[in-house]
């Protein structure tokens, strides 16, 4: 296996793709995967067609994220790719156009699979602003199942060489490749749990048979004694997986006494109230990023999924936080993008996750 990066600040759509894609194609001029990822106000057509006539036929798979990063800074406008020589690919983009989002993940998860293909790791870039994401992503696991390992992100925008879509799911079934990983976030539950008694979408109506943002509110208050009036980015809700563990749900703003969430809850879920130590993060990350590399036996690269809202709560820190996970990297070449959201296989099954780190280590096998 062969790799190459690319990152290009050019402020001209075309001339980005063509500057990264340059920097990236490094082993020849048409790779066997490309990943690409763009941050900024580029028009998304004018990159889609930029690409696809640079790569000429050639797999690739991307979409809009939120920023860039290296160890160094956070550009918010630029494009990111990935290269991947000597490995075997297959992509697929399908539009979510109204259609059931469980039903559009059956359908991206049959379409990767042609042959008699049992293992490999699937990416997967969804529409973020689509409130079914969860139920997407066990559309695309209940038709491929457990045998495959799962990774991706939310994104604004996503594309393979077949198109490029504003609503819909881009996705890979990627052989050849081994992966390590890790996630985290670093929040901790406080109080009792809770039970979402209520739901429409991604809005909790109640909690307990309460109005939800009143219940929210007294549990916050109860961790402030009474001071905190706003909820605030330090506290978010928690759904408990068993071990210790909790995936974040991020609530996005409070309407009518709901919680609008950045994707569902189901109704009768647990969850409890989660809060952070912002001081702990950077090295939160530090961890996260040694249990992946050191994992592998043989590592050529590493995709970095950070989460738009822990850069948000970090603000200067996040600085910190990047610095400490590209030196734990010790050179390896990586690709860092701030993300709506992250996925990951690592409990068994994927799920989507809010404000978590996710680091990706491939290469070969030992």
């Amino acid at each position: 296996m062969q790799i190459g990066i690319g990152i290009s600040q050019n402020q001209d759509p075309s001339a980005a793709v063509y500057e990264a894609l340059e920097q990236s194609l490094v082993h020849g001029p048409l790779p066997d995967l490309t990943v690409v990822f763009y941050a900024g106000g580029y028009d998304p057509d004018t990159l889609w067609r930029s690409a696809s006539g640079k790569l000429a036929g050639s797999p690739f798979i991307g979409g809009w994220v939120h920023g860039i990063f290296t160890g160094q800074e956070v550009y918010r406008l630029g494009v990111a790719v990935l290269s991947l020589y000597g490995i075997n690919a297959r992509t697929k983009l399908v539009s979510i156009d109204g259609q059931k989002a469980y039903d559009v993940g059956q359908t991206a998860g049959m379409a990767l699979i042609e042959d008699e293909t049992q293992t490999g790791t699937v990416m997967v870039f969804p529409n973020v602003r689509n409130p079914r994401l969860a139920a997407l992503i066990r559309g695309v696991y209940s038709r491929l199942g457990p045998q495959f390992q799962y990774i991706g992100a939310g994104t604004g925008v996503q594309f393979t060489e077949e198109g490029c879509a504003s609503d819909g799911v881009a996705a890979a079934l990627i052989r050849d490749v081994h992966f390590t990983y890790g996630i985290g976030h670093g929040w901790i539950p406080f109080g009792e749990p809770m039970l979402v008694t209520r739901t429409e979408g991604n809005r909790i109506w109640e909690l307990d048979g309460q109005p939800a943002a009143v219940r929210f509110r007294t549990a916050v208050n109860q961790l402030e004694k009474g001071n905190s009036e706003m909820i605030g980015s330090s506290y978010q809700l928690g759904i408990p997986c068993g071990n210790g563990e909790y995936v974040i749900r991020n609530i996005m703003r409070i309407e009518d006494e709901a919680l609008v969430c950045v994707t569902a809850i189901p109704s009768k879920s647990m969850v409890t109230l989660m809060t952070t130590s912002i001081l702990a993060l950077p090295a939160i990350a530090k961890r996260i990023t040694e249990e992946a590399l050191h994992q592998h036996p043989a590592p050529k690269f590493a995709l970095l999924f950070d989460g738009v809202s822990r850069e948000s709560l970090l603000k200067d820190s996040f600085a910190q936080e990047s610095r400490n996970t590209f030196r734990t990297l010790e050179g390896l070449p990586a690709v860092g993008v701030l993300t709506f959201g992250q996925i990951d296989s690592s409990f068994g099954v994927p799920i989507f996750h809010n404000s978590a780190l996710t680091v990706t280590i491939g290469g070969d096998r030992a």
